[in-house]
């Protein structure tokens, strides 16, 4: 599948960092039970060689449901055209390309019809960042939130060379940065500017952004959410029902570091909250296993709500 070479190739891009002698950690998606974090690291300034980006290969990403656009693409649309694709016969009314007239019909009816077909379109992409503070987790890979930016601009770059229209939200501080979606090429300039120019920071609202963005979207298309899904599940869930409900994709990917799964600390540290920068000393041999079973109830609830309404849902550590 295209989702699995996509994260294949941003694994190749994984580096490992020196581990840190101060721990960082956020409560989890609860409050109950901290997760592991690591200090933030500013990553360079995002920089594509081409031939780096020519290993992605002829990847395609085709919308699951009918959307709407403009342009000749792979997507099937909700216009009717000349396409390759049949569709139906219409009795043919004046004004009718003569060209479109089907005279087999015609024989075995006498009656004069019309073929139409199913026209393709271009998808309408909207890729949403979260760049919350705890997106700045990175020990022994990358930060999550340089995860996300390679995928995001994988992404794009995909999209873009198939046509599609892409546009870019980022959550950052609480507030939305976006870019409404373009099909041009020289778009991906301007979206790999902005996504290496975020930095993550402040607490997660993504609930909030979500709901800011609908008013910006024109037609039905695919919404792209890029985030370690950390917060209220049942506030993301209704926040991405509304996407669905008005005939959006929606995909989630969610970003999670190793130690975020496995909790390995073994020593006394101090732990801070990368959004709310609460620290404390805490010994982790006392907290493993709360923190585990809290971990695993959080994403059996994520991984319910996301299919209770229907979104894709990718996992990447």
């Amino acid at each position: 599948m295209a989702e699995d070479r996509v994260n294949k190739f941003v694994e190749s891009l994984r580096g490992r960092q020196p581990p840190a002698n101060v721990l960082h950690v956020q409560t989890s998606a609860n409050g109950a039970a901290p997760r592991a974090a690591a200090p933030a690291i500013h990553a360079p300034a995002l920089d594509f060689d081409p031939k780096v980006l020519a290993k992605l290969g002829h990847l395609e990403l085709i919308a699951k449901s009918v959307v709407d656009g403009f342009l000749s693409g792979k997507h099937r649309s909700t216009h009717k055209g000349g396409c390759t694709d049949f569709a139906e016969f219409r009795p043919y009314a004046k004004g009718d390309d003569v060209r479109l007239l089907d005279w087999r019909h015609y024989a075995r009816t006498d009656r004069y019809y019309v073929k139409r077909y199913d026209d393709e379109t271009n998808l309408q992409a909207h890729i949403l960042v979260d760049a919350s503070g705890s997106m700045n987790f990175g020990l022994s890979t990358v930060t999550k939130w340089r995860y996300a930016q390679m995928a995001a601009a994988s992404l794009a770059h995909l999209l873009l060379r198939q046509r599609d229209s892409v546009g870019l939200a980022i959550a950052e501080n609480g507030s939305l940065n976006y870019v409404k979606p373009q099909p041009r090429s020289n778009h991906l300039a301007r979206l790999l500017q902005m996504i290496g120019a975020a930095k993550p920071a402040g607490a997660s609202n993504l609930p909030m952004v979500l709901r800011e963005m609908t008013g910006r979207l024109k037609r039905r298309g695919m919404i792209i959410l890029l985030s370690d899904c950390f917060g209220s599940v049942e506030e993301l869930k209704q926040a991405l029902q509304q996407y669905v409900y008005h005939g959006h994709d929606v995909l989630v990917c969610q970003i999670l570091a190793p130690e975020e799964l496995t909790f390995p600390f073994r020593r006394d540290a101090i732990f801070q909250d990368l959004e709310l920068h609460h620290r404390m000393h805490i010994n982790p041999n006392t907290l493993r296993k709360a923190y585990l079973a809290e971990f695993q109830a959080f994403m059996n609830q994520l991984r319910s709500a996301m299919t209770d309404i229907g979104a894709w849902r990718l996992k990447r550590s």
